[in-house]
């Protein structure tokens, strides 16, 4: 295990540890191998800290050149995805492989990758949409890219060796095209006349642009944005409406006749939540993404453990339960939910939002109540959840609350550490 006590060189000490030199993930916030645990904490008596851990300390220097991984990355060419596609109308997104070709309308392309724009560049104004294979190979031989990655069959794998036979290499190609075009659009066809491409940082143009028209896939969890792109202020990436609805709520009293939130005792094992959590990262699901960066959910009780949204927005209903998952790596939490007295549970999640990450503004009912209960597991010092009718909702780990959700709310991390809450639908 390392644990990184925060400071100001948490994002370069990450991407130190994280990755291995040229940025293939060998820990993070999701992992299976317990012996490269990550953790960050805001003090060392946070956590209980094994002896044999390694830690290191944010505050004080560290010195690590990155020069010739950002000479990597920024001359790389990513021929196709290494994961599936999600496609949606007037779309910002980076250039990686093909997933832009296949969206519809306006379609705003920003990449770090000084190569991967070239290529666009280059099919926008000199392919005609047939033998991809053929005009893949002759700019690579034509530009002598050096670093280039196929990832056939949307699978993480390179394939460099076959540029050493161009028949092949160029058949691969084209079977992997029309794989993706019979699998996402089989009616699609070339249209360079909607897509703009620009050398830069995505991240910089969220604050400017809906959530849900932004394809942002992994950038979040890649060495280049830990070591080069880190947001030093997530409030700089919030929707306008967000941050406004932040100045008028930031320094609001607490006096309001409306009864936002109420403040519960659940005796939280905090510790022992917090630890199970940890244990069950990999589990963690991407929750609307429309409406926030970073905000992952597992359902520790529903219908299934990703399963995280509410009941109408799944075709059919699955019961609610205690999730095997849960089950297997959740013990003490289970019990401890057991003992407050529910006749029965809904659903039960853990949510997360990322260091640098936020929820903009929403409210989630149209009907005034105090309804689901939300329990802070642990909340960074930098991470503020703004209440309409209250203000600042002060939440110190093991804080419980129910919550009125007819008011507008947001939540902003700016801090190096996930949040974890445990939100719980049920009744008493």
């Amino acid at each position: 295990m390392i644990v990184i006590k925060d400071g100001p060189n948490f994002n370069k000490i990450y991407a130190d540890k994280a990755f291995d030199k040229w940025g293939l993930p060998v820990a993070g916030l999701k992992f299976t191998d317990p012996d490269k645990d990550i953790r960050v904490v805001e003090e060392w008596t946070d956590m209980d800290i094994p002896e044999d851990a390694i830690k290191i300390d944010a505050s004080d220097p560290y010195d690590v050149n990155f020069d010739e991984y950002y000479k990597l990355i920024e001359n790389t060419l990513w021929i196709f995805n290494n994961e599936g596609m999600k496609l949606k109308e007037n779309v910002y997104m980076t250039g990686a492989g093909v997933h832009w070709m296949f969206q519809k309308g306006e379609i705003n392309i920003f990449d770090i990758s000084k190569m991967q724009v070239k290529f666009i560049e280059s099919l926008l104004s000199g392919w005609n949409g047939n033998d991809y294979g053929s005009f893949v190979y002759n700019f690579l031989v034509r530009n002598k890219v050096m670093h280039f990655h196929l990832n056939l069959n949307e699978e993480q794998k390179s394939h460099k060796d076959l540029i050493h036979n161009k028949s092949q290499f160029i058949k691969k190609i084209n079977d992997n095209f029309e794989f993706l075009k019979q699998k996402y659009n089989p009616v699609w066809t070339w249209n360079p006349n909607n897509v703009k491409v620009t050398n830069g940082n995505l991240i910089e143009e969220l604050s400017r642009v809906y959530l849900g028209k932004a394809l942002l896939t992994n950038i979040f969890n890649f060495k280049y944005y830990f070591a080069k792109l880190y947001v030093k202020d997530a409030y700089s990436m919030l929707a306008p409406s967000t941050r406004s609805f932040i100045n008028q709520n930031v320094h609001l009293k607490k006096t309001s006749h409306n009864k936002a939130c109420e403040k519960v005792e659940l005796n939280v094992p905090v510790k022992d939540v917090h630890h199970e959590i940890h244990n069950m990262r990999n589990y963690l699901h991407t929750h609307r993404s429309d409406s926030g960066i970073g905000w992952e959910s597992f359902c520790i009780h529903g219908q299934a453990w990703n399963r995280t949204k509410e009941d109408s927005f799944y075709p059919d209903f699955w019961g609610y339960n205690w999730t095997p998952e849960a089950k297997k790596h959740m013990p003490k939490t289970i019990t401890w939910l057991k003992s407050l007295g529910y006749e029965n549970f809904q659903r039960v999640r853990v949510m997360c939002l990322l260091p640098k990450s936020f929820i903009n503004l929403h409210k989630d009912k149209n009907h005034s109540d105090l309804g689901a209960v939300n329990v802070a597991i642990n909340n960074p010092k930098a991470c503020k959840f703004y209440l309409q009718n209250h203000g600042v909702l002060d939440f110190k780990p093991g804080d419980a609350y129910k919550l009125d959700l007819v008011n507008y709310h947001t939540v902003v991390n700016d801090s190096n550490i996930p949040r974890y809450h445990i939100i719980i639908h049920g009744d008493k």
